[in-house]
C-alpha cells in the first residue's frame, strides 16, 4: 500500500459539480482580480472567525508582511519562535524589523511564553507567535505580556486554521491574525492565497492600502506597498471549500486522535500535546537519534513523511545567529510529520499504525 502525505480527492468529489463549471464562469465573466468573488469570500471568512475586518493576500507570507507593515511600529524588534517556517522571521526582515529570537516548549513545538520576556527590552514592538501544527500557543499569556509591555501582537495562523483557544478562533485573539491558504493547509486554494484579519479599523484600512501599492484610492498612492491579491478564481474555491470546513476539521481530529491512541504506548516516540488541535499536520518526535532511520523506513513501506523543521531558525544561513535554542534544536532533529487529511481512509490510519508499530517492536 503507498499512503500520500495528503490527498485532495475528497474535496474534488464533495465539489465536484460546482468546481466544473467555476473556471468557465470566470472566463465568461472576465472575472479574475478582484471583484465579487473575492468580496463574498473575505465576508465569509470574517463570518466564520468571528472578525470585523479581512484582507485578502497574494499569500501567506504576504500577510504576515503587509499586517506587521501596517502596524508602524516605532521599536524595531518583533519576538518570533525559533522553530517555524522561514516566512515568519523572513516577513520581519523585509519590513525593516528584527526578529528576536525565543526558544519553544518540548509539548507543542510552539513558542515558550516562560522565555519571552527576558527578550523583552526597550526597543521590542511586538511578539508573532506561531501556532504550529494545529496547536495553539499560549495566547493568554502572550496577551498579558503584551499588556504589560504595551506590545502588538500578530499570529501567525499558517498550520492552525479553524482551531478554537478560549472560545475564540486562533487568528482573532492579536492585532492580526495572517493566514496561508497554500494547497496543503487546512483551508487551502488550488494555488497561493492569505489573508490578514483584525477588529481594528486602523490596522484593516492600512493592510489594504499596503497591499495595492500603497493606495487606499486608484492612483493615489500614499506610501510604498506591495503588490499582492488573492485572485477571484481561488476565492471562488475558498468559498466553495469554507462551506465544509468544519466537517473536514473533525475528520482530521478523529485521525489525529486515532493516531494519538495507536502510539501512546511506543517507547521511542514522544507525542506532542494534541489535546487542542485541528490537525493540520500530525507531527510526533522520534527519539534516541532514530528519526533519520525511521522516515527511511517508512518510505520502504510506502508511506509519505516530510520534516517540519530540519533546522532553527536563527541558525539558517540567512539569519546566521550564534545562540543556542536547546529545545528547537533537538526537535529539528526528531520531528517528522506522517499522513494526514480529511477522509484519511481507516484502512490507510491502520496501515501506518501497523507499520509504525512493526519499526519500534523490531528496533526494540
Amino acid at each position: 500500500m503507498k499512503i500520500p502525505f495528503i490527498e485532495f480527492e475528497y474535496e474534488y468529489e464533495t465539489n465536484k459539480k460546482e468546481l466544473s463549471n467555476l473556471l468557465e464562469n470566470h472566463i465568461v465573466n472576465g472575472d479574475f482580480i478582484g471583484g465579487k468573488n473575492v468580496e463574498i469570500f473575505e465576508q465569509n471568512l470574517c463570518k466564520f472567525l468571528n472578525v470585523k475586518y479581512c484582507v485578502s493576500v497574494g499569500n501567506g507570507t504576504d500577510a504576515l508582511m503587509v499586517a506587521l507593515a501596517a502596524l508602524d511600529l516605532e521599536k524595531k524588534e518583533v519576538i518570533v519562535p525559533s522553530f517555524s517556517f522561514f516566512a515568519t522571521s523572513e516577513a520581519v526582515v523585509q519590513v525593516g524589523l528584527e526578529p528576536i529570537f525565543v526558544d519553544i516548549n518540548r509539548k507543542d513545538c510552539n513558542i515558550d511564553v516562560n522565555k519571552i520576556e527576558e527578550k523583552i527590552n526597550e526597543n521590542t514592538g511586538a511578539i508573532l507567535p506561531v501556532h504550529l501544527f494545529g496547536n495553539p500557543a499560549e495566547m493568554k499569556k502572550i496577551k498579558e505580556l503584551a499588556e504589560k509591555y504595551d506590545l502588538k501582537i500578530v499570529e501567525d495562523v499558517a498550520q492552525s486554521f479553524g482551531t478554537n483557544y478560549c472560545g475564540e478562533k486562533l487568528g482573532t485573539l492579536g492585532d492580526a491574525g495572517c493566514f496561508s491558504f497554500f494547497p496543503t493547509k487546512t483551508l487551502g486554494a488550488y494555488g497561493d492565497g492569505g489573508a490578514i484579519v483584525t477588529n481594528d479599523e486602523n490596522i484593516y484600512r492600512k493592510s489594504k492600502m499596503i497591499k495595492n501599492h500603497g493606495a487606499e484610492t486608484k492612483y493615489l498612492n500614499e506610501v510604498f506597498g506591495y503588490n499582492s491579491r488573492l485572485d477571484s478564481i481561488q476565492a471562488s474555491i475558498l468559498n466553495l471549500k469554507l462551506r465544509n470546513i468544519d466537517f473536514w476539521i473533525n475528520q482530521r481530529i478523529s485521525a489525529g486522535k486515532h493516531y494519538d491512541e495507536s502510539f501512546s504506548s511506543i517507547k521511542g516516540i514522544e507525542l506532542l500535546d494534541n489535546s487542542n488541535s485541528t490537525f493540520n499536520y500530525y507531527s510526533l518526535l522520534i527519539k534516541d537519534g532514530k528519526r533519520d532511520d525511521f522516515k527511511q523506513y517508512l518510505d520502504t513501506k510506502g508511506i509519505s513523511s516530510a520534516i517540519y523543521y530540519p533546522r532553527t531558525l536563527p541558525s539558517l544561513p540567512a539569519h546566521g545567529i550564534d545562540e543556542s535554542f536547546p529545545v528547537a534544536e533537538k526537535a529539528s532533529e526528531e520531528i517528522i510529520s506522517i499522513p494526514i487529511w480529511p477522509n484519511i481512509k481507516q484502512k490507510q490510519l491502520e496501515y501506518v499504525t501497523k507499520t509504525i508499530k512493526e519499526y519500534f517492536d523490531y528496533k526494540n
